[in-house]
C-alpha cells in the first residue's frame, strides 16, 4: 500500500477536527486584535466553549454592554417592507433602459 504524503493526512486530521466541531454546535471564528488583547481574547474564546456556569456569566456581562447584532432573514425583509409606508400601494417600477453616457478612453 502506497504511503501518503504527510501533509495529506494533516489536511485530513484537521477536516475531521473541524467537521466534528460544527457538528457539535460551533462555529470557528478569526479576529484580528490587538496583540496585548490576544491572551484575553483566547481567554474568553475559551470559557465561551466550555460552557458552564463561568461561561452564561461571561455571556451576559458581553451581550449587556455588547450590541450582537441578529442575523438577518427573509422573513425579516418580508415584514420589513410590509410595514413601510408604502404597503398596500400599487408601485410600477421600471428598469431605466437609456444606453447612458459615452466614455472616451486615453
Amino acid at each position: 500500500m502506497a504511503r501518503q504524503p504527510e501533509h495529506e493526512g494533516s489536511r485530513r486530521r484537521v477536516m475531521r477536527h473541524r467537521a466534528r466541531v460544527v457538528a457539535q454546535g460551533s462555529r470557528r471564528v478569526e479576529v484580528t486584535v490587538p496583540a496585548n488583547d490576544a491572551g484575553l481574547v483566547k481567554s474568553l474564546a475559551s470559557t465561551l466553549r466550555a460552557g458552564g456556569d463561568e461561561a452564561g456569566k461571561v455571556r451576559d456581562s458581553l451581550s449587556s454592554i455588547m450590541a450582537v447584532e441578529t442575523a438577518r432573514t427573509g422573513a425579516e425583509l418580508v415584514a420589513f417592507f410590509r410595514n413601510s409606508p408604502l404597503a398596500g400601494e400599487e408601485l410600477t417600477i421600471e428598469r431605466d433602459r437609456t444606453e447612458g453616457r459615452t466614455v472616451e478612453f486615453e
